[in-house]
């Protein structure tokens, strides 16, 4: 079996595939190996949607099969839950693993998954030395909910065309797998289908009902020990101020560093008056899920040039970095 398949199950190749199989949900949900090792498979990736501190791991060769067909199944436990949120966050989690996998593949692998991705959301895109160029209604498909400089047209059209680095197709392609995905949810299922599957949605029912619950406290995380530009920060989300992007990104990816779960972060911006649950989720996920610990808070120089930085005195005068400060003041403590 094609590993791009296992890789990208949402593709038409794929569902090319399961339709060849003859595979049915009867024979799916038949005790055997194969079922029971696709169905909790199932289980674990929507469990991944739920808590996006839940990860995916490789995939290996003997179960591409099992990994292929744990997206179809998933997608019923998702229409079988029938939560809203939770088709959010099932794209969401899908859209992160897409991105992880292209970003993480080698230089050969990469080009060929990018490239068979493109041909399949039908993007005309012409490549030249880790540069693409596409035709700004393309971009504009996919580019609504990625904020930044980076995205506005009139940085990157000449033309009528917009050329992009690889990693910004990637990003771009990361967005299409969650349009895709969450465009065909949820399934219109029988209510048999749904009660046989109940034994595997009713765990993740209570799960999603804790995720989705208030967080009360941040666990390990002690935001006395922020450094004063985040707890500057923190501030002006709690008295309802919208942050800049550079600020914004600051301070969840400083959270997100010291150990804060994505959805306690999201549940500090909902004051900010254009607070969007799913877009919020979808950016916070983004820095603390699918693109790993790579994501670190900009540096108090970086800080200070957006106009974040608060203190120069005291401990500050003595670091260059919010995470130094956080780690510092632990120690103290």
């Amino acid at each position: 079996m094609d590993e791009y398949l296992a890789l990208f199950p949402y593709t038409a190749a794929a569902a090319r595939y399961v339709e060849a199989s003859g595979r049915t949900f009867d024979s799916l949900m038949t005790a055997g190996e194969f079922s029971d090792s696709v169905l909790n498979k199932s289980v674990q990736r929507v469990a991944r949607a739920i808590d996006s501190d839940v990860h995916s791991k490789p995939v290996e060769r003997d179960d591409y099969e099992i990994e292929l067909f744990s997206y179809v199944v998933g997608r019923a436990l998702v229409s079988c839950i029938r939560e809203a949120v939770l088709v959010q966050r099932y794209a969401n989690a899908e859209a992160h693993d897409a991105f992880s996998k292209l970003r993480n593949a080698g230089e050969r692998l990469q080009d060929e998954y990018i490239a068979r991705l493109l041909e399949d959301f039908g993007m005309t895109v012409s490549a030249d030395n880790n540069i693409f160029e596409l035709h700004f209604t393309d971009l504009i498909k996919y580019t609504s909910r990625l904020k930044g400089p980076q995205w506005r047209l009139v940085n990157l059209m000449n033309r009528g065309q917009v050329r992009l680095a690889k990693n910004e197709m990637i990003q771009v392609l990361a967005e299409a797998v969650r349009l895709k995905v969450l465009r065909g949810l949820p399934l219109k299922l029988s209510s048999k289908m749904c009660e046989e599957l109940a034994p595997y949605t009713s765990p993740l029912k209570k799960a999603m009902s804790v995720a989705s619950s208030h967080p009360t406290d941040s666990g390990p995380v002690i935001l006395e020990a922020c450094p004063p530009c985040m707890k500057a920060l923190l501030s002006q989300v709690k008295a309802g101020q919208n942050l800049a992007h550079p600020a914004r990104f600051a301070l969840t990816s400083f959270l997100a560093n010291i150990g804060m779960k994505a959805e306690e972060i999201v549940h500090i911006y909902q004051t900010s008056p254009d607070f969007d649950y799913e877009l919020t989720r979808y950016q916070v996920d983004h820095i603390k899920g699918a693109s790993g610990k790579d994501y670190i808070p900009p540096g108090c120089s970086t800080m200070e040039t957006y106009g974040n930085c608060t203190e120069t005195t005291g401990l500050c005068k003595r670091i260059s970095h919010p995470l130094s400060y956080y780690r510092a003041r632990l120690k103290r403590q």
